[in-house]
């Protein structure tokens, strides 16, 4: 059985296990939350040879926005059941020493996911108070939605030479580290042009916490910072993702 495939299976049974827990307090008053957030994404495990250009270990902003069904289970916990869309990927960028004039090419690969999650909620009880605080943990299934590598030819510009101390810089001004402007910029789907090919779905876990903030009897204001560690390797050079995200968005309570 593919890694792929175990992957999903897992996070089918883990879901599973969530729905039947959750089954029992139903009649409780249950949440509708709807959020959007942005952080860094990056892409991790690459094997040793292929590591530089197609290692994409630098981060990328990454958005996320989506809908969730909080299920109240016990005292403080419940359970965020979640779907949306997760953009995640990495990038390989220039590094600001290299300043020699030749074009250089700078990378981001784009991936999109429709993403679902159970997540565990373990916070203080919100009957009293203004304000709750929570920790976040459970698994997620994504499903690849698009894939693609956008390639910018970077032209660093000549070289500066060192002018002595006491002595006025006149040598004309350039971006940062000496670049010019970007030269071209094109997109590669994944899987052609040498970039490789990315599995359908992807496997992991998140880890978190956040607070609300009860804005009326029936709605709230909340914050989280989640970490999303994919933990199925997402194509064959043994690449893994990475995303950390800062949300926000509106809870509702409905029954």
């Amino acid at each position: 059985m593919s890694a792929g495939r175990f992957s999903a299976q897992a996070a089918i049974h883990a879901v599973a296990l969530v729905l039947a827990l959750a089954a029992a307090p139903l009649a409780a008053q249950m949440t509708i939350g709807v959020r959007a957030g942005v952080g860094p994404a990056s892409l991790s495990g690459a094997d040793l040879e292929t590591r530089g250009a197609a290692a994409f270990d630098e981060p990328r902003d990454g958005i996320v926005a989506g809908v969730d069904a909080g299920i109240p289970l016990s005292g403080g916990l419940g359970v965020r059941i979640g779907l949306g869309l997760a953009q995640k990927g990495g990038a390989v960028k220039v590094p600001p020493s290299i300043t020699a004039s030749r074009l250089l090419n700078e990378s981001t690969a784009e991936i999109d996911y429709l993403q679902f999650s159970a997540l565990f909620r373990a916070g203080t009880a919100t009957e009293e108070g203004r304000l709750n605080f929570g920790f976040l943990a459970g698994p997620y299934v994504a499903f690849n939605l698009s894939c693609q590598v956008a390639v910018t030819s970077v032209d660093p510009g000549p070289l500066r030479p060192e002018v002595p101390p006491g002595i006025p810089n006149r040598v004309g001004r350039t971006g940062g580290a000496g670049r010019t402007s970007s030269a071209q910029d094109t997109e590669v789907a994944c899987g052609e042009g040498g970039v490789s090919e990315v599995k359908s779905t992807d496997f992991g876990l998140a880890l978190g916490g956040g607070f609300q903030v009860r804005l009326t009897d029936s709605l709230d204001l909340a914050f989280d910072l989640i970490y999303a560690r994919g933990l199925s390797e997402i194509d064959a050079d043994g690449k893994k993702t990475n995303h950390v995200v800062l949300q926000g968005g509106l809870v509702f309570a409905i029954g």
